[in-house]
């Protein structure tokens, strides 16, 4: 997981290689317990070897009175069967925008769908990418 607050330059450095499956999350309007759960039913659904789990990161600076991006980035090549998770409860709604190529795009909608109410909030298809903003409730 990329920390929190990071500016656009240093969240790319930290993005390492990214393919064609993979797929930038961004959560917004959520506090660190709300992300971490949204982390961890995406962890569930496309594991990953290669890094701790995301869902443990701890907010980089103090105090409430920054708003926080939490980030992650989801290779969906690593996807198991489709879940039929148990909803998973929020505290409050999440923001969640979605970006990368088309379908694994689709399959992180579908996957946060099965963990999550979902409310589509606006599709912007571009000509490679595929932007999507969802709220969580």
């Amino acid at each position: 997981m990329k920390e929190t607050g990071a500016t656009a330059e240093e969240y790319e450095a930290m993005s390492g290689p990214e393919s064609a499956d993979h797929v930038s999350v961004h959560l917004t309007d959520c506090g660190q317990q709300d992300a971490g759960a949204v982390f961890r039913a995406l962890e569930d659904a496309f594991p990953e070897v290669a890094e701790p789990p995301r869902s443990e990161v701890q907010a980089s600076r103090a105090g409430a009175e920054h708003p926080m991006v939490w980030c992650m980035v989801v290779d969906a090549r690593t996807r198991h069967v489709p879940s039929e998770a148990a909803p998973v409860a929020l505290s409050a709604p999440v923001s969640v925008d979605l970006f990368g190529a088309a379908d694994p795009v689709r399959k992180v909608k579908q996957e946060l769908a099965a963990a999550f109410d979902v409310e589509d909030r606006g599709t912007v298809p571009g000509e490679h990418e595929l932007e999507v903003r969802l709220r969580l409730t």
